[in-house]
């Protein structure tokens, strides 16, 4: 038996359509020829993939034929038309990537129009038995090229326009034969399902003619009748002398049912995505790579363009970008499994959006890439703040009768003063340092009514937490005193700065300090101290009250729970979200008829 193997140069034949698609097969251009090779516009398909296009059965081909990047053999697959048609076409492939840029590879996609419409030939079977005979096959079967065919592992066969001249053991045990001469005979279109036949016919055409055909997955059967899926290469050669094909088939059974459930699987995973309320996302590089429609609807974007290849910290606040970035690095680099991170967003419309994060590894073309998951929390955002603003104008009606008591003294002084001014004494400097004394007092405790009151801004600074606590204080001592308690402050001797709203903090410890005059009706100390440890700030209110029953304690910080014949229930659980927001954490200890303990921690600013 003798052969030589022949073929031809892809580049010398003449491209159809050119291509450029993204690493996960995004259209990013398509020539104007797409036209008349599939009947779409340019602008019908570039932003869509390459998978929405192309026949079921030939997306995993084409996936994997990226993904291992085959630069020496071109693909065979199936292109639906615009009328719902496939066309055959046989695609190479260049890879590019930008080197100098941190952006994905690129596909260069060059397709070549495939013509199906030759019938195959029909050939009788005693055409076909004489015209290979018998003893010309035994005759064959001895030469040294066949026995070195016959022990390669992989199935094998070589053909005259289709009919079959020779097959490997390989190739006979494949499709389940007694023998090799129960192949011999046989026409490739007896083997191979109908809505082959076309291409396959096209293929035996172009290697007949010395051509090289590509890559190609498709059914044969068993002489059985049992479906056979096979990967099928196939060159030209020249057998005895006459122009042939030898065909490797690799049998895909297997690999095409396990797609199948891959597929399916991969399917419901997308329906899943894409229907989930919250917005689901994958980070590779810093960038969005894919967002569901969610996400598109969070970020008040019009399409996914808008998003994909988008610089995630385009959208995030400034103030989180640096947590979000060290949390990126923590999952891709294995040093973390998920992480949960609490995040402030804009919007394409400037909006603010806040969310909760899950971040969780995945891999993106082979590469390590971040799935996350954002909640949206703007609306209980808003409700947060709407509570914090009812609690703090409860707080100021609370406070009215105080404040108006701890002016009227101060007037009384003033007037006394003034009236002894007038009488003609000369020791007018003490009494002016008295009457601005007062005054100033007068300007403290308004100011901190109006800054309880009105609704700010949330503004981050560092403060000395001292100087908030003393302001505080000042605010609630004429309350105090009214009940006959008395409020001990014993700050460290250092500067002690906190990063926070100054407001809110305020906010905190109003209330903890008005529940702690609440708890004691028969008067007695509250103690106000403050020091720093192991890099925290620690904050301690402490009565001398009634205390808090164990079973109870559990439940103080859970909206409208209150012990108070009058409470709303919502003055611990905002002073514990806000405590929560600035990073820090509170323990509580009590002992009926002794009194309590609330220890509130922040973590300490570096100070300037």
């Amino acid at each position: 038996m003798n052969f030589t193997i022949k073929g031809a140069s892809a580049a010398e034949k003449e491209v159809d359509m050119y291509a450029v698609v993204t690493s996960n097969g995004k259209f990013l251009y398509i020539s104007a020829t797409v036209f008349s090779l599939l009947g779409f516009n340019q602008e019908e398909l570039i932003g869509k993939y390459l998978k929405e296009i192309v026949h079921k059965e030939d997306v995993f081909l084409i996936e994997s034929y990226f993904l291992n990047e085959h630069h020496m053999h071109p693909v065979t697959f199936r292109f639906q038309r615009k009328d719902g048609e496939y066309t055959w076409v046989e695609t190479t492939v260049d890879f590019v990537e930008n080197k100098l840029a941190n952006s994905e590879k690129e596909i260069i996609l060059k397709a070549v129009s495939i013509e199906c419409d030759a019938e195959p030939v029909e050939v009788a079977i005693p055409e076909l038995q004489a015209f290979l005979k018998p003893e010309e096959v035994k005759k064959e079967l001895q030469t040294e090229n066949v026995v070195i065919f016959n022990n390669i592992p992989f199935p094998l066969l070589i053909a005259v326009k289709g009919r079959i001249q020779y097959v490997n053991s390989a190739l006979v045990k494949l499709f389940g034969a007694p023998a090799s001469q129960h192949m011999l005979g046989l026409t490739v279109y007896d083997l191979i399902d109908n809505e082959f036949h076309g291409i396959v016919n096209s293929r035996i055409q172009r290697t007949q003619a010395g051509q090289a055909v590509g890559l190609i997955e498709e059914r044969w059967r068993r002489l059985n009748g049992i479906p056979l899926d096979v990967e099928v290469k196939a060159a030209p050669v020249t057998f005895n002398g006459k122009p042939a094909e030898i065909v490797l088939l690799n049998d895909i059974s297997s690999r095409k049912k396990f797609q199948k459930i891959l597929q399916e699987s991969r399917e419901r995973y997308q329906l899943l995505i894409q229907n989930s309320i919250d917005t689901i996302g994958v980070i590779h590089k810093g960038k969005w790579v894919f967002i569901n429609e969610s996400g598109v609807s969070l970020f008040e974007a019009r399409d996914y363009p808008d998003m994909l290849g988008k610089d995630v910290y385009d959208f995030l606040d400034q103030e989180d970008q640096s947590m979000t970035s060290d949390t990126l690095y923590k999952i891709t680099s294995g040093k973390s499994k998920v992480e949960l991170l609490k995040q402030s967003w804009r919007s394409y419309k400037n909006n603010r959006i806040y969310t909760e994060t899950v971040c969780i590894p995945t891999s993106y073309f082979g590469e390590p890439a971040v799935q996350v998951i954002l909640r949206d929390l703007s609306d209980r955002r808003r409700a947060e703040e709407l509570l914090l603003q009812s609690e703090k104008l409860s707080v100021a009606g609370q406070l009215a009768a105080g404040i108006a008591h701890e002016i009227r003294n101060p007037l009384t002084a003033i007037k006394g003063f003034m009236q002894l001014m007038q009488s003609g004494h000369d020791e007018r400097k003490q009494f002016y340092d008295i009457v601005f004394s007062e005054l100033n007092r007068i300007e403290l405790i308004l100011s901190e009514l109006l800054m309880l009151a009105k609704p700010q801004e949330n503004v981050y600074k560092q403060v000395d937490i001292k100087n908030l606590l003393h302001d505080v204080s000042a605010l609630l001592e004429t309350q105090a005193n009214l009940n006959n308690i008395w409020i001990r402050q014993e700050y460290e001797d250092c500067k002690l700065l906190l990063q926070c709203d100054q407001n809110q903090i305020k906010q905190v410890f109003i209330n903890l300090l008005k529940n702690a005059i609440d708890a004691m009706p028969a008067g007695g100390n509250v103690y106000l101290s403050c020091k720093k440890a192991d890099g925290k700030i620690l904050v301690e209110v402490k009565d001398e009250g009634e205390g808090i029953p164990e079973e109870l304690l559990i439940k103080i910080s859970e909206p409208f729970f209150t012990t108070k014949e009058k409470g709303t229930g919502l003055g611990l659980m905002i002073t514990y979200k806000i405590i929560e927001n600035h990073s820090g954490s509170v323990s509580v200890q009590s002992k009926v008829n002794e009194g309590t303990i609330f220890t509130v921690s922040f973590p300490a600013a570096d100070g300037p």
